[in-house]
Formats: C-alpha cells, structure tokens, sequence
C-alpha cells in the first residue's frame, strides 16, 4: 500500500512538471517531422518494440522528443522545453519562481530518465494524440499532443496499477476513449491545464 501512496505521489509531481509546454508554435524551430529520426538531439537506444497498436515510426519519434524533453530539463533549458511541450506549467511562466521551475525540471529528469524505450511496448495514436505505455501491473503512461504539423508535443506521464481483474489503465476500445465526442481522449483531456477546441 506504501508503494502506490508513493507512486501517486511521484504521479502529482511528474504530471505537474511533463505539462511544461507551450500552446503556440515557435516559427523556424520546430522539429521537422521530415528528417529522419536519428538527426534528432538524441539517439534511439534501445529501439522499440511495438507489440500493441503497430506505428513504430510514430512511437519511435514520440520517444526521441521524449528523450530531448529530459535532456532539457536536465539542462534547465526552459526554451526548449517549451518547444517540446504542448503546456507550461504557472510555476514555469513565472520568472520569479525561477528556481521552482527548475526543481521541478530535476524531478521530471530524476524520475522519469531511468525508463528505456523497449519498456513502451504499446502505442495508441491519432491526429491529435499519442499514447505509449509499458505493460501491467504498474502501467507508465506517456502522452503526447501532435501540433498541426503532426509532430508530437510532450503533454504529461501518469503511473497506474492494473491490479485486480476489473482495473484497465488504458482504455483500448476507441469508442469509449472519447466519452465527451470532442476528438481529445479522456485520458490525454484530463492533462490539459485549459479546456481545448
């Protein structure tokens, strides 16, 4: 029981420091969905290995922004941050809690830099969001929101246990994803900091 107090604990925190992002696109520096993967800041290393829902390319680009969102925050490079991220949190979008933001950076970094690509073995996505997540019984959950270019934007990552027959993490029926009918998941809505179109 101390251990999922623990992990609901390190979720609050991860959840409040991956939603560090921007709302608007930077002109002339997006990452170009266009080159190949390997130009990107960082390697893939392991490669994923897709066993549920098949778009490697799309998982393996959302793993590499992933991994040049920690490489940020571990370098307390908020610009860049804000390039990668779909959201910035108030702490990060108040100057004068500079040192906040960048404790917050090294938790992100310090929490979520252990996990290997190979460990995402599952991807949901469409034109708007991804999803990748580990297997059970304690699921981690990356989420990402795609600008208009389609290039994935870093939204939040959650833990979850799949303990008990009845407990799922991720919804997998598309129908049931999107409750409300607006085109955001449930799951990915629940991130957001202001409601979305």
């Amino acid at each position: 029981m101390k251990r999922y107090i623990k992990i609901v604990g390190i979720v609050l925190v991860i959840t409040a420091i991956l939603l560090l992002a921007s709302n608007y696109a930077v002109k002339n520096e997006k990452l170009d969905t266009n080159r190949k993967l390997s130009s990107y800041k960082l390697s893939l290393s392991p490669s994923l290995k897709i066993t549920s829902g098949g778009n490697v390319l799309l998982a393996q680009e959302a793993w590499v922004i992933f991994q040049s969102y920690l490489e940020s925050a571990r370098l307390h490079d908020l610009p860049s941050l804000k390039k990668l991220s779909y959201q910035l949190s108030d702490t990060c979008k108040d100057e004068s809690r500079k040192e906040e933001c960048f404790a917050l950076m090294d938790n992100v970094y310090n929490i979520a830099s252990p996990f290997e690509a190979s460990e995402f073995k599952n991807i949901q996505a469409d034109g708007r969001q991804i999803t990748l997540y580990t297997d059970g019984p304690v699921v981690a959950i990356l989420f990402f929101v795609r600008d208009n270019d389609g290039t994935p934007k870093v939204l939040g990552l959650r833990f979850c246990s799949e303990e008990g027959a009845q407990n799922s993490c991720v919804e997998t029926d598309p129908i049931k994803r999107d409750l409300d009918g607006n085109g955001w998941w449930d799951s990915t809505e629940s991130l957001f900091y202001q409601p979305q179109e």
